[in-house]
């Protein structure tokens, strides 16, 4: 739906969005919880299967050509998830575009990249693209780490669950509306969204007076 439809006869707005800086805080204080439980589950992981000192995984062993292929395949992968990531935004959003794919916008900004959608979605529809890329990407990579108990995909995945910090927290701050008849406007220019609810004309009394 266009933005220009939801007209302030028709109704009300309000603004949530953060600064950059709040973003950056967000994408470390919010994921905080789940990465503590990742770590700990890693742990157990690696003990159950090894049966080997909890601290052993830090080390990457072997010379510093091997430890900078890791550090190349580190960045390679990160960069590549960091993409699907927008990607996994984008096919959300197009659940709620009338206009498909010429309403979704991909760009880099402060260095981040980003996926824009310049239609109103349903609060639903923008709370699931919100979470999305969380359980699409962090979940199979977890559970990959804790078979393998590879620590590569270990960092990955505690790279990505924090790359989930600012959806989260603009997730934690429109959690309390309803999910179909509430709509979201997802800012191009803040860190944030714009919420339009309804607004219900008052129903004359018709009730008899006694």
């Amino acid at each position: 739906m266009q933005k220009g439809s939801f007209t302030s006869d028709l109704y009300k707005s309000r603004k949530y969005s953060m600064s950059i800086l709040k973003a950056n805080l967000a994408a470390l204080v919010y994921p905080l919880p789940l990465a503590i439980l990742y770590i700990a589950a890693f742990l157990a992981a690696i003990q159950l299967k090894t049966n080997i000192a909890a601290g052993f995984f830090f080390s990457f062993g072997g010379s510093p050509a091997i430890l900078l292929l890791y550090m190349l395949l580190y960045f390679a992968g990160f960069f590549l998830l960091v993409v699907m990531h927008e990607i996994i935004h984008s096919l959300f959003f197009l659940r709620g575009c009338e206009q498909g794919r010429k309403s979704i916008v991909f760009g880099v900004k402060y260095a981040t990249p980003y996926c824009h959608c310049k239609e109103v979605l349903t609060a639903s529809i923008y709370r699931q693209s919100l979470m999305a890329p969380l359980w699409a990407i962090c979940l199979p990579l977890a559970a990959i780490s804790f078979v393998t108990c590879n620590t590569l995909i270990f960092l990955i995945t505690l790279s990505m669950i924090f790359g989930s910090g600012g959806d989260m927290a603009v997730f934690w701050m429109i959690r309390k509306f309803p999910g179909k008849n509430t709509f979201v406007w997802d800012m191009d220019d803040e860190v944030g969204c714009i919420v339009y609810e309804q607004i219900l004309s008052e129903e004359p009394d018709t009730k008899k007076i006694s």
